[in-house]
């Protein structure tokens, strides 16, 4: 009777053991600036609301995002503007979306 005990304990155990190991993490979290990739995003200014700017991705047309900026002043419906992380700035002249625009 006891041995039958320490076998159904055994088991629990090792049940119970078994069910948290998937549990574990298994990918090491990204530290430091790796960690801090900024990606720049072309985009349209739609509209202007107070501090709210809302903006939709040049690429894509269903991708749009309302935030606010705090130099939100600075732009207007039709700008171009390049979404910098948390920051917005107008695009330059120099900056070239269609790849056919210098070409004659």
């Amino acid at each position: 009777m006891k041995i039958a005990n320490k076998y159904k304990t055994a088991l629990l155990c090792v049940s119970i053991l078994g069910l948290s190991i998937p549990c574990l993490a298994n990918e090491i979290p990204a530290s430091g600036t790796s960690a801090q990739k900024v990606q720049q995003e072309e985009a349209i200014v739609i509209r202007v609301d107070q501090n709210n700017v809302t903006l939709q991705a040049v690429g894509d047309k269903d991708k749009k995002l309302t935030a606010p900026f705090s130099n939100e002043s600075e732009f207007k419906a039709g700008d171009k503007v390049i979404l910098s992380g948390n920051t917005l700035k107008k695009a330059s002249a120099d900056t070239k979306t269609d790849p056919n625009a210098g070409k004659m």
